[in-house]
């Protein structure tokens, strides 16, 4: 074990940070120099970045339902969230350009925070009310016009593994327009990096499509309900009551 650390720490840990910025630099120069952020979303976040950093850290990805993600239309993917390697899971195993709400502090963030700058990405200040809502409008004006979304509905990564209570942000955005939301279970990622955890281990990480659905075909009374019905569904692709 002592020796497996040490091998993550010298060897393994530097490659992934190394490749996150050589990502990073790739992406803004696509979306930035030649203005295409669309582009940059299609290529660099699934098929040049997430798939080497899994490689690194030895998590191999089984995706089931990928005839659930809608290629022809905008869509929220509320997934659960209880690991770091949750991110590239997803951007990995989601055939769709994905755009992500980020909090307003990463956009200060070396690399990290240039990259989502120039990909257009959705900042949203949760400090202040009025901006949040302003950013939410937003949110919903670009998903109405085609672009994705996913959301770690949670807010932040479990403690436990298990999935909390979804906060009602994402599907607040839904119910203005109508948008579908596509479930996302993900399974095993807690088990390889669980939080406050610096030590990756090897092992499968499941990630499961579920069928979209939009709020107008449900019944429900609140927001609040919503997003318990989205839970729900996250939860049974889970396999779990």
């Amino acid at each position: 074990m002592v020796i497996l650390r040490a091998i993550h720490i010298i060897f393994v840990y530097p490659l992934v940070i190394l490749w996150t910025i050589i990502s990073g630099f790739t992406g803004m120069i696509i979306a930035g120099i030649f203005q295409q952020p669309d582009l940059t979303l299609r290529f660099v976040p699934g098929k040049m970045w997430a798939p080497v950093i899994l490689f690194l850290l030895g998590i191999r990805v089984k995706v089931t339902g990928k005839e659930n993600a809608n290629k022809k239309g905008p869509s929220i993917y509320v997934a659960n969230h209880s690991s770091q390697i949750d991110i590239p899971v997803c951007v990995m195993s989601i055939p769709v350009n994905l755009n992500f709400i980020v909090k307003q502090e990463l956009k200060k963030s070396p690399v990290v925070g240039w990259y989502v700058s120039a990909t257009r990405q959705i900042f949203i200040d949760r400090s202040d009310k009025d901006a949040a809502m302003r950013s939410m409008n937003l949110a919903a004006e670009r998903i109405a016009n085609g672009r994705s979304v996913l959301a770690y509905a949670e807010g932040t990564r479990s403690k436990d593994g298990k999935v909390k209570i979804f906060r009602r942000g994402s599907f607040l955005i839904a119910e203005r327009a109508d948008i579908p939301i596509t479930p996302i279970a993900i399974k095993g990622a807690f088990e390889c990096l669980p939080p406050k955890s610096y030590f990756t281990r090897s092992g499968l990480v499941e990630i499961t499509i579920g069928e979209p659905f939009r709020p107008s075909e449900v019944e429900y009374k609140t927001t609040e309900d919503l997003a318990e019905i989205a839970r729900q569904r996250v939860i049974a692709l889970r396999g779990e009551e």
